[in-house]
């Protein structure tokens, strides 16, 4: 019966669960790092149907990127790139999150954000 056994638990079952649990908690976290927590909380909920109703309303669109980006590229080493990407994208993730946007994408050094959607935000032009 040793294959029954496992880590914490005792049970193959239990560590299973254990594991899953981790595993989406993990995934959650990381999600809400780019989707506002009250949207993701909405959709796990079921209180927002994701991708079965489509709504005609006003919403703002951003796309920010960073002027000189490619001839920036060729002037500075790539570790001090990825540190300034770094720094820009989680300070505009921030930012669009703090202001109730959501977070659409990125495209390249580009971000595209918007406000409205999927849910509605009171005075958010």
């Amino acid at each position: 019966k040793g294959s029954l056994l496992a880590s914490r638990s005792g049970f193959l079952e239990v560590s299973i669960c254990e594991s899953s649990f981790l595993a989406l908690e993990r995934g959650l976290k990381a999600f809400v790092r780019y989707v506002p927590r009250d949207v993701v909380k909405m959709m796990l909920t079921g209180s927002m149907e994701v991708g079965s109703v489509m709504v005609r309303k006003v919403v703002s669109i951003m796309f920010a990127d960073i002027a000189g980006f490619s001839t920036l590229c060729e002037q500075i080493l790539s570790e001090e790139l990825v540190l300034l990407m770094t720094q820009y994208l989680q300070s505009m993730c921030e930012a669009i999150v703090h202001s109730k946007g959501t977070l659409d994408k990125f495209i390249g050094d580009c971000i595209m954000a918007l406000w409205n959607a999927p849910r509605s935000v009171k005075g958010y032009q």
